[in-house]
């Protein structure tokens, strides 16, 4: 029985492969919509922000977060995916909060808009600190569980 031998595609193929892969990876990031010039923000570390989040509050419909004030504090909270509505941000600095899911202890991923939709940041950290805000209106879009109840809260600085 004859021997059939495939031949090897050799470094040049390889190389293509990865140059190939690097210009659809280019223009995928390219696509992305980024924050404009000044935003910046750091996870806060462990033990030097105040207590989480309260988990006391109304039952949340899946898929529509609530926004409420107090003070200058704001509260958003909801059930699984969900973008919220506007609120308004002073200039400056902020603390952003995030509960971990009751369900499963996981910590959702968090997108910061600007009003004009701009994507400042994904936060998927408990404590965040928003630095060089412009001020204005801003929203979140949550991305975790179906069954993931979470409470965000924003205290300027």
């Amino acid at each position: 029985m004859p021997v059939v031998r495939h031949a090897s595609p050799g470094p040049l193929h390889g190389a293509r492969r990865l140059i190939a892969a690097g210009l659809i990876l280019g223009a995928i990031a390219a696509c992305e919509p980024s924050a404009p010039p000044g935003f910046t923000g750091t996870p806060v570390p462990d033990g030097s922000a105040a207590s989480s989040p309260a988990t006391q509050r109304p039952s949340p419909v899946a898929g529509r977060p609530t926004v409420s004030l107090n003070g200058t504090t704001i509260e958003i909270s909801g059930l699984g995916n969900g973008t919220s509505a506007e609120f308004e941000l002073p200039a400056g600095s902020a603390q952003m909060t995030v509960s971990v899911c009751e369900s499963n202890q996981v910590i959702p991923f968090v997108t910061l808009y600007d009003g004009d939709a701009n994507k400042l940041g994904i936060i998927v950290e408990p404590v965040y600190e928003m630095r060089n805000l412009a001020g204005g209106r801003y929203s979140v879009e949550v991305a975790t569980n179906p069954d993931c109840l979470w409470t965000i809260v924003i205290e300027p600085a």
